[in-house]
C-alpha cells in the first residue's frame, strides 16, 4: 500500500518526501519511549511522567499530521516544518530527562538523533544555532534535576554530562551541515545532469532548426510500426512534403528568412496533427509525416487540414503577402513492404505532384505484381 493511500495525501512528490521525513520523526518518538519504559519497570522513571510524555507526544505528532494532511505546512517558509519538529522534540527530551536519574545519558543521546534529523534540510548555521539552544536549555534544567533528585544529585556527574553535550552537539551539527551541503550539491549536480541528458536526447531525436523530429528517429519509428503492422495486419500512411519554390525564398529574402519559413511551416503542420502522429524534417525543405493506425481516406482528410492551415500561415518579419505552398506525396503501407520501398513510392508521388503543377497531393499506387 502506497504512502499516498495511507495518509490520504495528494500525489505530490515534494509533499510525499516531507511526509516520509515526518514518519521518521514519529519513529524517533517511538524509539525514545524505549528507555523510558525500561526505566519505569526498573523503578527509575515515574509512571505519571511516562504517561504524560506519551500523551503529549501523541498530541504533538497528531498536530503535525494534520498540518501535512491538509497542506497547512505549505503556508510556511519551510513546508517540511523541520525546525518546528526539532525544537518540540528537544523540549520533550529535556523535560523527561529531568526525571531520568542515572539513566539520563540514554535520554540525552536522542538529542544527537534530532541533529541528524535536521541535516536532511537545514544548513550548518541553523543546526549550530539549534544545538547551542539545546545545550543552554539543558543547562537550565539542571536546577530542576537537583530539586527532583535531592541528595542523590551529583554535581560532578551532571557537569560532565552537560560539558560533553556542549562539545558534542555543535560538532554533530557541523558534521550534519556538511552532509546536508554535500547532499544539496549532489541534488544540483543530478538536476544539471538530467537537463544535459534531456538536451542530448532532444538533439538526438529532433531537428535543431524546426523542432520537428529528425530523419533518423522517424525512420526508426517507421520500422517499429512496420513490424507491428506485419504481425497484426495494421494500417498506416506516410506523407512527404516539399516546399514549393523554396529556393526563391532563400535567393530573394535570404537564408534567415528561409529558416523562418521552415520553422513556421513545421509548427503550422504540427498544430493540426494528432498526438500519435510524428512529423520530421527529412532533409532541406522536405518533411515526412508518419500517420499510425490510419487508413488512406483518413490520411487524405489529414492532408486537407494541413493544406488549409498552410494557406493561412503568416511568417513574422517577412512580407505579409508571402504564401508558402507544398507539393505532397501520400502513400499507404502495403503489408510486408520494406521501408525504403515505401519511401521510394511516396517520393515518386511527391514528384508527380510537382510535375502536375505543385501545391497539390498525389497518392502513390501500390506495388502490385
Amino acid at each position: 500500500m502506497s504512502l499516498v493511500v495511507l495518509t490520504g495525501m495528494p500525489k505530490d512528490d515534494q509533499q510525499q518526501l516531507r511526509i516520509r521525513r515526518f514518519l521518521m520523526s514519529v519513529a524517533m518518538y517511538v524509539l525514545a519511549s524505549v528507555p523510558q519504559i525500561i526505566s519505569y519497570y526498573g523503578g527509575i522513571f515515574p509512571g505519571w511522567v511516562l504517561v504524560s510524555w506519551a500523551c503529549a507526544a501523541a498530541l504533538i505528532q497528531f498536530g503535525f499530521y494534520l498540518a501535512f494532511r491538509f497542506n497547512l505546512n505549505l503556508r510556511f517558509k519551510d513546508p517540511s516544518l523541520t525546525i518546528a519538529q526539532m525544537l518540540v522534540a528537544i523540549v520533550m527530551v529535556l523535560l523527561t530527562q529531568i526525571y531520568a536519574g542515572q539513566a539520563r545519558g540514554a535520554y540525552l543521546v536522542v538529542l544527537v538523533i534530532i541533529m541528524v534529523f535536521g541535516s536532511f534540510k537545514l544548513h550548518t548555521r541553523q543546526l549550530l544555532l539549534i544545538s547551542v539552544l539545546a545545550v543552554l536549555t539543558y543547562g537550565l534544567t539542571l536546577p530542576l534535576v537537583r530539586i527532583v533528585e535531592g541528595d542523590r544529585f551529583n554535581l560532578a556527574v551532571e557537569a560532565t554530562l552537560w560539558c560533553s553535550f556542549s562539545a558534542f552537539l555543535p560538532f554533530v551539527s557541523v558534521l550534519g551541515g556538511s552532509i546536508s551541503a554535500l547532499r544539496k550539491r549532489l541534488v544540483m549536480s543530478n538536476t544539471k545532469l538530467q537537463v544535459a541528458l534531456q538536451q542530448v536526447t532532444e538533439l538526438a531525436t529532433h531537428d535543431e532548426l524546426t523542432g520537428a523530429y529528425n530523419r533518423r528517429y522517424l525512420l526508426e519509428m517507421l520500422k517499429h510500426e512496420k513490424n507491428r503492422a506485419d504481425r497484426g495486419g495494421g494500417s498506416f500512411c506516410i506523407c512527404l512534403f516539399d516546399l514549393d519554390h523554396f529556393k526563391n525564398v532563400n535567393d530573394t529574402l535570404g537564408h534567415q528568412a528561409g529558416d523562418q519559413v521552415l520553422k513556421v511551416f513545421a509548427s503550422t503542420i504540427e498544430s493540426v496533427l494528432r498526438s500519435t502522429d510524428l512529423f520530421a524534417r527529412f532533409g532541406g525543405e522536405e518533411f515526412l509525416l508518419f500517420l499510425p493506425h490510419t487508413t488512406l481516406e483518413m490520411a487524405r482528410r489529414c492532408v486537407q487540414r494541413i493544406q488549409a492551415a498552410i494557406s493561412t500561415a503568416t511568417y513574422a518579419g517577412l512580407p505579409a503577402d508571402l504564401r508558402i505552398t507544398a507539393s505532397i506525396g501520400l502513400a499507404h503501407y502495403d503489408l510486408q513492404e520494406e521501408i525504403p520501398a515505401l519511401i521510394e513510392r511516396v517520393d515518386k508521388a511527391l514528384y508527380q505532384a510537382k510535375r502536375s503543377g505543385r501545391n497539390r497531393m498525389e497518392v502513390a499506387p501500390l506495388n502490385r505484381v
